[in-house]
Order: structure tokens, then sequence, then C-alpha cells
């Protein structure tokens, strides 16, 4: 499968991709270093810049899209303007670009936080493009030695599996926020 990588920062999502047999079609990076390291270890791979200027109908099309979407507006230790910041506010462009491309698969990450400031806005965006999204919250401390939770969501394009459509509405999200610890599957 092909894959488009978004805030593709230094690789880390595409190296995974790539070892689990997945093709990298392109990248999106912004940050003139990532750049640099994403040339070197993706010499033949289209990059683009800056998200909000590109122009998603001349993009290729992918199974896969994944990527971490910019998170210190969602962070606790950042100011708490959620979704609403400007560079977490950058989540709209991610959107955009599975609407526009509505590959079989989604794959996001961000910070736990996410729970409390904007979780609710991703699952609607996807809802809305025709994705089932599951989600849960995975501990960091294994890999990194901290003790931080990541959230980590994969969403498929329901038609493309045969799926039952799912619409996330205002139940799923109060049934969603009763669950212990915020992980959950749309019902």
């Amino acid at each position: 499968m092909r894959v488009g990588s978004l805030f593709a920062g230094i690789g880390g999502f595409d190296l995974g991709m790539e070892r689990a047999g997945f093709t990298i079609a392109w990248q999106v990076e912004n940050d003139p270093y990532c750049q640099r390291v994403l040339a070197k270890h993706w010499p033949n791979v289209k990059r683009y810049g800056d998200i909000t200027t590109i122009d998603w109908g001349a993009v290729e099309p992918v199974d896969v899209i994944c990527g971490g979407f910019p998170c210190q507006d969602i962070s606790i230790a950042g100011k708490g303007a959620g979704l609403a910041g400007a560079r977490s506010g950058l989540w709209r462009e991610y959107a955009k670009a599975i609407q526009a491309l509505k590959p079989k698969w989604v794959i996001i990450e961000n910070v736990s936080a996410i729970r409390l400031r904007g979780l609710e806005q991703v699952l609607q965006d996807l809802s809305t493009s025709g994705y089932d999204a599951e989600w849960d919250y995975l501990p960091t401390g294994i890999l990194y030695g901290h003790k931080r939770e990541r959230f980590l969501c994969v969403a498929y394009h329901s038609t493309s599996q045969g799926l039952e459509r799912r619409v996330f509405t205002e139940a799923t999200w109060r049934a969603f926020k009763q669950h212990p610890n915020g992980a959950g599957v749309l019902p």
C-alpha cells in the first residue's frame, strides 16, 4: 500500500511504515532541517512544504495517510488553546487532506491531552468524512523512558471496508466521555 505522510518530521512514521512493507508516496513537512533529513533517507519521494498551501486535488491519492499533527496547543504544557490554536489548529489541514484524497486508512498520533482539547472535533471530522475510528492511549515508557501516554487513532473508510456506517453523534460522545480512560470505538 502507498502512504502519504503528513507532518512527517524526520520520518518516524515513514520508517515504521516502510519497515512494515508500505511504500512512502509523498511527505509533507515544513521545517527545513526535517526536510533535509527526509531528503537524505527518502531521496526519491515527493515532498511538500507548507500544508496550508497544498492543492490536494493535485496530490497523488494514497491508501494510507499518517501523521501526528502539532500538539503544542493541546499539550498540558501549552496554554490550552486546543484546536483553536495556531499550531494544533493545523488539524483542519489534515482533515482537508483526508476529505480530498479519501484514503482507505488514516493513522493519527498526538498527545493524550487531546481527550480534553480536541478529540471530539477530530472524531466528528473523521465521521463526517465517512470514516469509522478506533483509538486508545498508549504508554510510551517502554519506548522513550518517560511516563507519558500518546493518543493513537486508526480510522478506516467505512464504504471501502464493507462496514455498516456509524455516525459520531452527541450520544456517542457522551458514551465516550463515560469510558474510564476515554478510549474507545465509535458505536
